[in-house]
């Protein structure tokens, strides 16, 4: 019997977190596992993995194995905690989920169900809806006996993986800061008290470090700020900061400050990045400006922050985001690297603390539709086409987490690859240094596919369209062999060619067929692909082509192959009815276009070749 794991494996990268996953079933620990399993399953039932929770207890918080049978769930509908623990004398309450795997993504679903019911059912005021586990009727009712002593949350996921691996998934961490994101929740709970929380990924092979308290970073208002609250506790701060102080939290965050935007920052060539460069050097270099005049000129930047602490006019912001505002900060960035080997600038660098920007600041969860609504809202002044506004759908950020495993960066975000470092693409494990795999073309590769040829053109409806979006990035992508997808992302490279191979004068395509596949080039992508994936020899072209996007003189060959056997024989043999004939003497080519006209090659494939349709 194939094993699932083995059969999706990837890459030696994968094949090492394999390694990671079941070299644990070994050892001490694994026998330790089945002596509690032995001794407790005639009662508890459950796998040998679900004693691991049990096991964890007794070592971490020094309890006796009856104490810490009455923390732990067994069975089903746990809501996504398999344990809690209540340190009276610490004052923490600890609640747990935990995996007996090196694999840090097995984590999603549950912090999903923590997301969407666990956290509300656990501090809400009423008894859960529906059935659940026994477990969570315990902890609800040990908070409410002990809820005056505690002033700590801690959420942990406890596995046998890498922390920095854990920490480096877009997909998680954004699971992560949705999760943080239901810190009204312990508000409510606890109030007035105000109880910490803190979500940290923890090793079990190693003791787990005291968890660091959330970035803080201080933005100074001029003396006037406005505010406007909303009924709910949005609360909106309106005012004038230095723009310098915004460029410090991005040169101390990175890319993540960026992260709740739609864009990662435009190309430092586009129009508006030249004007705020050209404005920031005529106030620094020539002197020609005043600093103070920049503001005027400036559309403002926004930002959200789940808690922001005024002090005078000071503000303490906590794991704030930027929501508008990242082509002013690329733009300072470039700015400043560019200057520093010039006199003027070194001279007069001190007046870009006297720059301010009109700033909008937002309090309240920076992951919740609301801030989403008002990040696009805010982007605006740039032309925001469909796919951007699904930037940070939790699907694109598994996606980016599946391509990181071979090494590939994903851009979710438009230019998020153009402005990384070599430095930053190494910290993120990314080999490719040179291309990356983007959102639009990526859609179009899942739609050819699948067949769908008729919308390969027409991407803003399907960016639009929640039915066809879902239908396009299909949940099952994440489990396929990622270096099947990179092989068929890389044949829209080559269509173009292939195309232009066929009109020519030496291919063996019938004049007919040589006049008109340009206008079939939607298909000829979508039958290439069919090509590849049944192909014999695809376990070897994927070995030899699916791990980079390296533009092969040799896999164009193979491309090229494919199309003279197989594609034009299809074609001409679809194209030889009569109605097809009449169709293209009368130049009305609209058919080459649509998933109809697919399905007849296909079928035809299937006659003469054997082909099925096949996916990853």
């Amino acid at each position: 019997m194939k094993n699932p794991d083995l059969n999706a494996c990837q890459s030696s990268r994968c094949l090492l977190s394999l390694t990671m996953k079941h070299m644990s079933r070994t050892g001490e620990d694994w026998a330790e596992l089945k002596g509690l399993h032995k001794k407790h399953s005639p009662t508890y039932g459950g796998k040998i993995e679900d004693y691991f929770p049990l096991s964890y207890l007794v070592r971490k918080h020094k309890l006796s194995e009856e104490d810490a049978l009455e923390h732990v769930a067994f069975g089903n509908k746990d809501l996504g905690i398999d344990a809690y623990y209540i340190d009276r004398e610490a004052k923490n309450l600890y609640l747990y989920q935990f995996k007996w795997t090196g694999d840090h993504f097995q984590f999603k679903p549950s912090i999903e169900l923590l997301i969407k019911v666990g956290m509300a059912t656990i501090f809400g005021s009423e008894r859960p809806a529906t059935e659940v586990n026994r477990l969570v009727y315990r902890l609800k009712g040990d908070l409410s006996e002990h809820k005056a002593l505690i002033e700590r949350v801690y959420i942990r996921f406890v596995f046998k993986g890498n922390v920095d691996d854990a920490e480096k998934s877009a997909g998680l961490m954004g699971r992560k800061e949705e999760l943080e994101g239901k810190r009204f929740l312990l508000e409510n709970f606890f109030s007035p008290r105000n109880v910490d929380l803190a979500v940290d990924f923890v090793s079990d092979t190693s003791p787990p470090p005291p968890p660091p308290p959330p970035p803080t970073f201080e933005v100074r208002f001029s003396e006037k700020v406005s505010a406007e609250v909303l009924p709910d506790g949005k609360k909106l701060y309106i005012g004038f900061a230095p723009i310098m102080d915004f460029y410090a939290i991005y040169k101390s965050l990175g890319q993540k400050f960026l992260s709740r935007n739609i864009r990662s920052g435009l190309s430092p060539d586009k129009p508006p990045n030249k004007k705020i460069r050209e404005a920031l050097k005529n106030i620094v270099i020539k002197k020609q400006e005043l600093p103070e005049t920049f503001v005027f000129h400036h559309n403002g930047v926004a930002l959200a922050s789940s808690s922001a602490n005024f002090e005078n006019s000071k503000v303490v912001l906590k794991s704030p985001y930027l929501l508008n505002g990242a082509q002013t900060l690329k733009s300072l960035e470039k700015f400043i690297e560019d200057g520093r080997n010039n006199p003027a600038f070194e001279q007069n660098k001190v007046l870009l603390d006297r720059i301010k920007v009109l700033v909008k600041l937002i309090e309240d969860n920076p992951h919740s539709e609301f801030i989403t609504s008002v990040t696009i809202s805010n982007n605006r002044q740039n032309p925001v086409e469909a796919w951007h506004l699904r930037a940070n759908d939790r699907i694109q950020c598994d996606l980016e987490d599946m391509f990181k495993e071979v090494g590939i960066f994903y851009s979710r975000q438009e230019n998020a690859f153009f402005n990384l470092s070599t430095p930053e693409l190494e910290s993120l494990g990314i080999i490719e240094k040179t291309r990356d795999i983007r959102i639009r073309p990526l859609a179009q590769t899942f739609l050819a596919t699948q067949g769908e040829v008729d919308k390969i053109s027409r991407l803003t409806e399907v960016f639009e369209n929640q039915k066809l979006y879902e239908k396009t990035f299909r949940h099952e992508y994440l489990r396929a062999d990622t270096r099947k997808i990179v092989l068929a992302y890389k044949v829209q490279y080559f269509v173009t060619g292939v195309v232009k191979f066929l009109e020519d004068s030496s291919s063996p395509a019938p004049s007919y067929l040589k006049n008109i596949v340009s206008k079939a080039r939607n298909l000829v992508w979508a039958l290439l692909i069919q090509g590849i994936l049944n192909d014999s020899n695809l376990d070897g072209y994927v070995e030899a082509y699916g791990t980079g996007l390296t533009r092969e003189t040799s896999f164009r060959e193979i491309l090229k192959q494919i199309a003279r056997t197989r594609i034009v024989p299809i074609m001409r043999e679809v194209l030889r009815v009569s109605y097809y004939q009449e169709r293209i003497h009368k130049d009305k080519l609209e058919f080459l276009r649509t998933n109809d006209m697919y399905s007849r090659c296909m079928n035809v494939a299937a006659e003469k070749y054997g082909w099925k349709k096949k996916s990853f």
